[in-house]
């Protein structure tokens, strides 16, 4: 699968809450995050424990992983870099309040504070439903975005199911795929926040990997020795965004076009994808960012570029 569901993990499409949230409610929680893990993702390659917590920090211990062939590994670090990940497309529409994910992916993100302390989190079964939290309460949506704190960390778990309609293997010249099993191949992948391409890349898969686990450090407290890939945001900031991602089954190495709900469909041209679109917040105490159309590239392209958009992060990808 390469990053498959890690696209739309880290857009905040894909979601579950560990236990003793920040934001508890009243409700019993319905959802158990470590039976959902066990169930659907399975242990690591090795029979690792992915939601063992080693050090006491609060925030699981994910083994080290690898990048996409294909994968952007640096962000953009000049403001000429930074214009080319600006949208050309139409936008984002901001007056659709909903969340939307279609397609054989699911998994789970988790988000933390810098305390090792859980903020928010949700689950995607794979399944025609919404992300829910584990309250069983829809997510991402305007009036219940997905919290993430800008100085914290989101670990986040993905999966693809077995269908019939998936490849069993690539179509580039020369690449030995081995025995076939059905996944993701040859595939390319994009995440935007607004109107700004954070993060995009793919993979031939030879592997036929379906399932991925990972973390990413947004400010930079975790340590290169946890394997995470830490972005050390510049400066923090509140915010309301929507995001959305997408990834299409045997499009090859060539990075995808800009593309929204209605467009997705006709570029998969048949192809099995997944498409994730909805409302993550950013809360903590730093200074308000508006998000109209072209508002937050605008913020960010001025308080600099070096480590400010996503890059690759060394997630752990296997076949279950």
């Amino acid at each position: 699968m390469g990053r498959t569901v890690r696209t739309l993990l880290a857009l905040g499409v894909i979601v579950v809450m560990t236990a003793g949230p920040a934001a508890a409610q009243e409700a019993e929680p319905v959802i158990d995050l470590n039976e959902f893990i066990a169930t659907y993702i399975g242990p690591g390659p090795g029979g690792e424990d992915l939601t063992e917590d080693r050090n006491g920090d609060g925030i699981p211990d994910i083994p080290i992983g690898i990048p996409g062939i294909w994968d952007e590994q640096e962000g953009a670090a000049s403001p000429t870099e930074f214009a080319e990940r600006v949208s050309t497309g139409e936008g984002f529409d901001l007056a659709d309040v909903d969340s939307t994910l279609v397609g054989p992916c699911g998994g789970v993100v988790i988000s933390y504070d810098n305390e090792g302390n859980s903020i928010d989190a949700a689950v995607d079964f794979g399944d025609d439903g919404p992300p829910v939290d584990i309250y069983g309460e829809p997510t991402f949506q305007a009036g219940r975005p997905f919290k993430v704190r800008t100085d914290g960390v989101l670990a986040f778990y993905g999966f693809t199911l077995d269908t019939a309609s998936f490849s069993t293997a690539g179509v580039l010249a020369g690449v030995d795929y081995g025995d076939p099993a059905p996944a993701f191949h040859d595939h390319q992948w994009q995440l935007d926040v607004m109107e700004i391409a954070a993060d995009f890349g793919g993979d031939p898969n030879q592997r036929d990997k379906n399932r991925n686990a990972g973390l990413l450090d947004l400010g930079g407290v975790l340590g290169e020795e946890s394997g995470a890939t830490s972005l050390d945001l510049p400066f923090d900031f509140r915010a309301k965004v929507k995001a959305r991602g997408a990834i299409i089954d045997l499009w090859g190495p060539d990075r995808l076009p800009d593309f929204d709900e209605d467009s997705i469909a006709g570029l998969a041209a048949g192809s099995v994808y997944c498409y994730g679109e909805g409302w993550v917040e950013f809360v903590g105490d730093g200074f308000p960012l508006f998000t109209a159309p072209g508002a937050l590239a605008t913020a960010l392209a001025a308080a600099g570029f070096a480590g400010l958009l996503f890059n690759a992060r060394p997630a752990l990808s296997w076949r279950a």
